[in-house]
């Protein structure tokens, strides 16, 4: 994760919470959204890494596409 993916990140999450600038936030408050952010970032890539993990394999996916497609006749 870069700094600008966290620092875009916490701004996002803190306009939903406050209507004001986020250049006009506090310094702590700022850090807080920023952990919020590289939490947020570390649990999406370990639930990418999962799904990714426990997906069925291409090959896989394409050949139950074909078998659906030669069931299922073409409607004209």
């Amino acid at each position: 994760m870069t700094p600008d993916q966290v620092e875009l990140v916490a701004q996002a999450f803190y306009a939903v919470e406050y209507p004001g600038s986020w250049n006009s936030a506090s310094e702590p408050l700022r850090a807080y959204f920023r952990n919020l952010a590289r939490m947020a970032i570390r649990l999406l890539g370990q639930q990418m890494a999962q799904c990714r993990s426990s997906a069925t394999p291409a090959p896989m996916i394409s050949s139950q596409a074909d078998r659906r497609e030669k069931a299922v006749p073409e409607i004209h």
